[in-house]
């Protein structure tokens, strides 16, 4: 089975890589190609364009960070759809809207190939160890053609149904992920203030009702090092609450939560914190409050 990775970022090289490792042959694109120069050495193949690929391949899989750069790389006049061949197998790890997916799916469909939106949870961490939570929308024949493929990138892999409902899915995580981020930073920011040590509180924390894995994420890997080079950008996570947002609106579903939210998250935007970790929420907070870090 011939594969290609379109998208060698922060979640698409490890992805990618152990896709290699486990002996797959597997072509990467990325747009910088300084990127696919490091996949190349770590057993990968490049040099061929999306066109030649979606012609030759027999599952192309992408991850890509914005909506545009999804609808470009499959719709788009030299993108996979236009230049696919019959049951070229089309799988999608971005975060978009599942109205994305299912027109992309329509497309794909008119011309016999098949697609799967499967969005991604786990973070870097989980992309380097293969334990991803994969979230796949789409034929339950294909899913289970490329399963092995699956298994290979996560640890808990999911049919959810049709297209579009994995996004579903990962949209309401993303919500949830924004939402607990917020209120860590909020919490933290409170306990600094009343002179609380954040490490002991961590600690209780971690063995009450208000664990979560975002917690104990951000401030083992970010807060308590204070350095927030990101695991996955801030500005990503206002995308995809966005995204959620208008999700909600088209299900006539009111997200108080998640309209504030996202406003925070663009002051954090308007204060140059876009490419820095999620967790650096914590940096506004404080930003608001005059509190050194």
């Amino acid at each position: 089975m011939k594969l290609a990775f379109i998208g060698l970022g922060n979640m698409g090289f490890p992805m990618s890589r152990n896709l290699v490792n486990a002996g797959y042959c597997v072509y990467g694109v990325n747009r910088s190609k300084q990127r696919e120069y490091e996949f190349e050495k770590a057993g990968g193949l490049i040099g061929k364009s999306i066109k030649e690929l979606a012609n030759e391949m027999d599952v192309i899989m992408t991850c890509l960070p914005l909506p545009s750069d999804v609808e470009d790389v499959y719709l788009g006049e030299e993108g996979l759809i236009s230049n696919g061949k019959e049951h070229l197998i089309l799988i999608d790890f971005s975060t978009v809207s599942p109205n994305l997916n299912k027109k992309i799916h329509h497309e794909a469909s008119a011309k016999n190939i098949e697609f799967l939106d499967a969005p991604i949870s786990g973070g870097t961490t989980g992309a380097e160890a293969g334990t991803l939570s994969i979230m796949v929308g789409g034929e339950k024949r294909t899913f289970d053609q490329v399963l092995p493929i699956f298994n290979i990138l996560g640890g808990n892999v999911y049919h959810i149904g049709e297209v579009g409902n994995g996004s579903i899915i990962k949209l309401i995580n993303q919500y949830l992920v924004s939402v607990h981020s917020q209120a860590v930073s909020e919490a933290f920011v409170l306990a600094e203030i009343a002179g609380i040590n954040l490490d002991l509180l961590t600690e209780i924390l971690s063995v009450s009702y208000a664990q979560s894995k975002i917690l104990e994420r951000h401030y083992t890997n970010f807060i308590s090092i204070n350095n927030f080079q990101p695991g996955f950008e801030l500005g990503l996570l206002h995308k995809d609450v966005t995204i959620v947002n208008e999700m909600a609106e088209s299900y006539q579903v009111d997200m108080p939560l998640g309209n504030k939210v996202t406003e925070l998250l663009s002051e954090a935007l308007e204060s140059d914190l876009g490419k820095k970790d999620m967790s650096a929420m914590i940096q506004l907070m404080r930003e608001k409050l005059k509190i050194e870090s």
